[in-house]
């Protein structure tokens, strides 16, 4: 009722002789605009917890209920009478609503697909932030259908639109498009690095020494693309946020790929090395093992035992490092969001 009050509140501007037919109209936009408005706002909180990184996956129920909710909203506009018999306004909000539900129901089932997949190579990636990015235009270009019919409408009945709660979220969801073309772009900078840190933990699981080395060589290269890429890219609206929290994590793959790993090929280098010794002597007999060799034996125990410790806490300290890192990111990336959008 906020939204009527505002739309009667303001016939008076347009004098008596029209003050009738300007009441109804803003009654009729009223009628159908409160039909809208519970949907726009599930709409909303949807989108913009999509936008901001939570799993499309996670988000499925929300999705079907939206569904569900916006083909009801779209029965109930349709069965409304048009305003002196013009339907115009009414067809243009079914329009936005149509377009709407398309997106919901098609554009992020699609998308759920690809974040199955998303994470396995940077190609896989792109597909799925461009994607999401496209999918967010064609809701940006829908409200704007929205917006565009509401205007024509009170324009050519003498209505005086008053910026409401509707028209500031509309607002929110036309920004939201512009900043997550921007958080896709440096998104895609930093992630390349990321994969191949991926692949070398990857390699490091599957005690891959050979994949390793290759892995690690890649990382460093990519890493050092990306923060050249990097400087190429403009503050969002003056905001440096996301490109220093983007450089934090890459200078972060630095180390990771320039100081901590080379000391994970060490130590597997070492076991290699211990294992292979072992099998000898287990090959052998007891009886046929020289001094020399059962000294070299305990040796080789020795070193490699002596590094485990130190290995596990090489492995626990990056880990808790690369845990804050992307916690670190994902704050950035909330009070980014929060800021334009």
């Amino acid at each position: 009722m906020r939204n009527l009050f505002a739309l009667i509140l303001a016939c008076g501007l347009f004098g008596t002789i029209t003050a009738q037919e300007t009441q109804a109209a803003a009654a009729y936009m009223a009628e159908i605009n409160e039909a809208v408005d519970d949907t726009q706002g599930e709409t909303w909180r949807y989108l913009k917890a999509a936008t901001r990184g939570r799993s499309a996956r996670t988000l499925e129920r929300k999705r079907g209920a939206l569904i569900d909710e916006m083909g009801d909203v779209i029965e109930k506009v349709r069965e409304i009478e048009g305003f002196k018999g013009n339907k115009d306004y009414q067809k243009e909000v079914l329009n936005y609503l149509e377009l709407t539900h398309i997106v919901i129901r098609e554009d992020y089932s699609k998308i759920m697909d690809l974040e199955d997949i998303a994470e396995q190579s940077y190609d896989d990636m792109e597909a799925y932030l461009l994607a999401k990015e496209i999918a967010s235009q064609k809701m940006d270009s829908a409200f704007a259908i929205f917006q565009n019919a509401q205007k024509a409408f009170a324009e050519k009945h003498g209505v005086e639109l008053v910026e409401g709660e509707r028209s500031r979220r509309e607002e929110k969801i036309a920004k939201a498009s512009e900043a997550l073309s921007y958080y896709n772009t440096i998104f895609l900078i930093f992630f390349r690095a990321n994969v191949q840190e991926q692949y070398v933990v990857d390699a490091m699981n599957r005690n891959d020494l050979v994949s390793l080395e290759q892995s690690i060589n890649a990382m460093k290269s990519a890493t050092q693309m990306a923060k050249e890429s990097l400087d190429t890219v403009s503050k969002f609206k003056g905001d440096p946020k996301l490109i220093v929290a983007a450089m934090q994590m890459l200078d972060f793959y630095e180390k990771e790929a320039e100081q901590d790993f080379p000391k994970v090929v060490d130590f597997y280098l070492k076991k290699d090395s211990f294992e292979r010794l072992a099998k000898q002597m287990e090959s052998k007999k007891q009886s046929d093992l020289s001094k020399e060799e059962i000294n070299a034996y305990n040796k080789a125990v020795n070193e490699y035992n002596g590094m485990i410790p130190s290995f596990n806490r090489l492995s626990e300290r990056t880990n808790e490092k690369r845990a804050q890192m992307h916690e670190r990111w994902e704050d950035r990336l909330e009070e980014f969001f929060d800021a334009h959008s």
